[in-house]
């Protein structure tokens, strides 16, 4: 490495390796965490992760099956919710009454000719992520 530096990864803090791209020969290959710079660019190789420079110079990233495990995991998570067709009903059935009345009240309270009249405008549930509901 070029030099080192300290970085924060998932685990906390860590003293990783940084590295320059143009000195860098075919066949390197570096282990992370690093930091890889030149100078369009920086790439950050995460902890488990493994970079190799090719005969053309470009770098192939590895991800570690850890890392791709906990990836796999999270996104199992994700998949285990089940909908109750009757609860989702329900529950879509509410949403949509609130947004009409949230419609209902801003064309009783709006001052703009384009709201209270052309009724142009729209309501909508977000989630606190900006997700619509």
């Amino acid at each position: 490495p070029e030099g080192t530096t300290r970085a924060y990864f998932e685990n906390g803090w860590e003293t990783v390796g940084v590295y320059k791209m143009e000195q860098l020969k075919p066949g390197h290959e570096i282990m992370g965490p690093a930091i890889i710079v030149q100078a369009i660019s920086t790439i950050v190789l995460e902890v488990g992760c493994s970079g190799f420079v090719t005969a053309d110079g470009d770098l192939d990233i590895t991800v570690e099956s850890s890392v791709k495990r906990k990836a796999a995991e999270a996104e199992a998570e994700v998949e285990e919710l089940e909908e109750d067709p009757v609860m989702l009903s329900i529950f879509g059935h509410r949403f949509m009454g609130i947004a009409e009345q949230m419609g209902r009240k801003l064309a009783r309270t709006a001052i703009s000719v384009n709201m209270k009249e052309r009724l142009d405008f729209s309501c909508a549930l977000f989630t606190a992520t900006g997700g619509l509901v």
